[in-house]
């Protein structure tokens, strides 16, 4: 108990408030813009965690990918345009809700949900990743490869429709992350007499340059503007945030489980958290006159997508925590700062750092209740956002990603890692390649080679170690399974079609 309120302690001073509150307010306003995201919101933030410690780093990132899961919603109401990818659910009801002059409800059941998936995720992390921590200690160098190779072929297998582009890019991804000096002989690799590459490309460098401002690449030549007037007028919310939990806690609950499962998965995120979260709401309405009832402005459709999309927040940190393993790339970028801050994540994290760990805990708990309070007093100001011009916009976030670049290491070669990505980023998403295997596969890369080459060193250099462990064959069945699935299952389709128009015919 004595440790409990060392550790709230520690939260709590006005640094980490402070930071708390800064986050939380920039992740709601850029979650708030169309066509922005939370992992742009924590790359523009990267530049001031340079000076802090870790923890108020790390609390003003979690701040911001906090509330930049629940800052999408408020568009997606009010205009009919989802600030990210996994407000889109939210639309469907959240819309036809402030068209009916029922803005603020709509506004306010976003919140609540988004808080209790907060919260339930918070729980999730707390309760399960010292047991996750403690299972991994078992680990062999064989099980982290294979282990790895999963993150990396599940990020693969849901990047897109050509899973084949996926590979290209998680290769590449593994390929960057090759440069510099290799940590187990000594030689230097691919830094073509640049002595800035010794230490290898900054991951920040090249998720600054290939998601905030090659975004801002394609705003610009598709000549896009977020200025847009207020669909609906906002109109103030009638029902209790009580009320809200206590006639749909049931609802809530499985949403937010939804979310934590989803999250808890490397690769994955709030969009697939959101959308399965709205359908199954749906699937389980009662009657057909309540199944009809959604996309006409049920606030049990505003209720289910937000609480599932913010459960991820806390789940996601999970993997990172206890296995070094992103569970998205957001949380690669807050995995990236950690590193930059001397906290190395990884099942040793739980012994050599048990109390910031404990810290982190807690400060996620304190993160969703500052984004409760935040909401409830500021969504009218926030709800503004949506009018603020991508011509003023753009030109900002160039400017915080040039300083960032800068400011990482000081030196004027890693603005050039910084465009030089931003175009790659460009041209790939022109291409139709996803960029997320890429990313994963650079933050994933040093730890994949080092365990390979180890694991292999081992067994003498028989690739045998990695099929008799048993908990790395079963990640690598996993693994080729989760790869090519779709592809078998489209073949199970394709077959059962087959045999239904032979019997049709045959009748």
């Amino acid at each position: 108990m004595s440790e409990f309120f060392r550790v709230l302690g520690e939260v709590l001073n006005l640094q980490n408030l402070l930071m708390i509150n800064i986050g939380v307010a920039v992740g709601t306003i850029v979650g708030a813009m169309p066509g922005l995201n939370k992992l742009i919101g924590i790359t523009l933030l990267l530049p001031f965690t340079y000076k802090l410690d870790s923890l108020p780093a790390i609390m003003l990132l979690l701040g911001c990918y906090c509330a930049g899961s629940y800052g999408g919603s408020i568009t997606a109401i009010l205009i009919n345009t989802p600030g990210t990818g996994a407000a889109m659910p939210t639309m469907i009801d959240g819309y036809p809700m402030a068209q009916q002059g029922r803005a603020g409800d709509a506004l306010k059941a976003a919140l609540v949900a988004s808080t209790f998936g907060g919260i339930f995720s918070a729980a999730c992390l707390a309760f399960l990743a010292p047991v996750i921590s403690a299972f991994a200690k078992n680990f062999h160098s064989a099980d982290y490869f294979s282990l790895c190779l999963f993150g990396l072929f599940l990020v693969v297998s849901i990047s897109g429709d050509n899973v084949l582009k996926g590979l290209l890019m998680a290769g590449l991804g593994l390929l960057i992350s090759t440069v510099g000096i290799d940590t187990m002989d000594g030689i230097s690799r691919f830094m073509f007499g640049r002595v800035e590459l010794l230490a290898g490309i900054p991951s920040i460098c090249v998720m600054m340059g290939a998601f905030a401002v090659g975004n801002c690449y394609l705003k610009c030549f598709k000549r896009e503007n977020s200025t847009m007037e207020m669909g609906v007028e906002y109109k103030k919310s009638t029902i209790s945030s009580f009320r809200l939990i206590k006639e749909n806690f049931f609802l809530l609950l499985r949403s937010s489980a939804i979310g934590a499962f989803i999250g808890a998965v490397p690769g994955t995120g709030g969009a697939i958290a959101s959308y399965i979260g709205y359908n199954v709401q749906v699937s389980s309405a009662k009657s057909d006159e309540e199944r009809k009832s959604y996309g006409k402005g049920n606030i049990k459709g505003v209720l289910a997508p937000e609480s599932a999309n913010n459960g991820v927040c806390g789940a996601t940190l999970i993997p990172m925590l206890t296995l070094g393993i992103p569970g998205d790339n957001a949380v690669a970028v807050m995995g990236a700062a950690l590193m930059l801050h001397g906290i190395t994540p990884g099942p040793a994290l739980f012994t050599e750092n048990r109390f910031w760990v404990y810290c982190l805990m807690v400060g996620l708990f304190i993160v969703n209740i500052f984004m409760l309070v935040q909401g409830a007093a500021f969504v009218r100001a926030f709800a503004n956002v949506a009018r603020v011009p991508m011509t003023i916009m753009i030109p900002c976030i160039l400017i915080i990603c040039t300083v960032g670049g800068f400011t990482s290491r000081q030196y004027l070669f890693d603005l050039i890692i910084v465009f030089a990505f931003s175009v790659l980023g460009y041209v790939l998403r022109r291409c139709g390649y996803p960029l997320q295997p890429m990313t994963i596969g650079i933050v994933l890369g040093a730890l994949c080679e080092r365990n390979l080459r180890r694991a292999l060193v081992i067994s003498e250099g028989s690739i045998s170690i990695f099929f008799t462990r048993p908990i790395s064959l079963i990640l690598l069945i996993v693994s080729f399974l989760s790869l090519f699935w779709p592809t078998i299952k489209r073949q199970i389709n394709k077959r059962k079609k087959n045999k239904q128009n032979v019997a049709a015919q045959a009748g």
